[in-house]
């Protein structure tokens, strides 16, 4: 988000991102390089360089970024692993889990990061405007 935010002024640069978000820049780059790895981020090298999206945030969705920096998003081993159990194919509580799976899977691939920043710009913007 920090880069989706600030690429605009140009590549966004590790330190940069570290100072706002008040992280590390060891723990960033742990998270950066997958990122990169996978193709959402473009570096640019030199004095003027840094990270940029190398999609715009329209086609980039939640469902994608916590693929890459997570792996695998399943709710239970049973979903995917068939040798996980023998009571597989009859399973009624596996038939529940995999409609949550489901469920979750379409709403993180429903997510873009333009959706993100579209209400981190609507909650800074009423972050003054509300009464006690």
């Amino acid at each position: 988000m920090d880069i989706a935010l600030h690429q605009d002024a140009g590549a966004v640069t590790l330190n940069e991102i570290a100072r706002r978000q008040g992280i590390s820049v060891k723990y960033l780059w742990q998270v950066i390089n997958p990122l990169k790895t996978a193709g959402l981020l473009s570096v640019t090298r030199g004095a003027k360089g840094g990270y940029m999206l190398a999609r715009s945030p329209e086609q980039i969705t939640v469902l994608d970024i916590v693929r890459i920096l997570e792996g695998s998003v399943v709710l239970l081993d049973c979903l995917t692993n068939k040798k996980h159990c023998d009571q597989m194919d009859i399973c009624v509580a596996r038939t529940v889990w995999m409609e949550a799976q489901n469920a979750m899977e379409d709403v993180l691939r429903g997510i873009t990061l333009e959706t993100v920043l579209r209400r981190c710009a609507d909650a800074t913007a009423t972050a003054n405007d509300y009464s006690i």
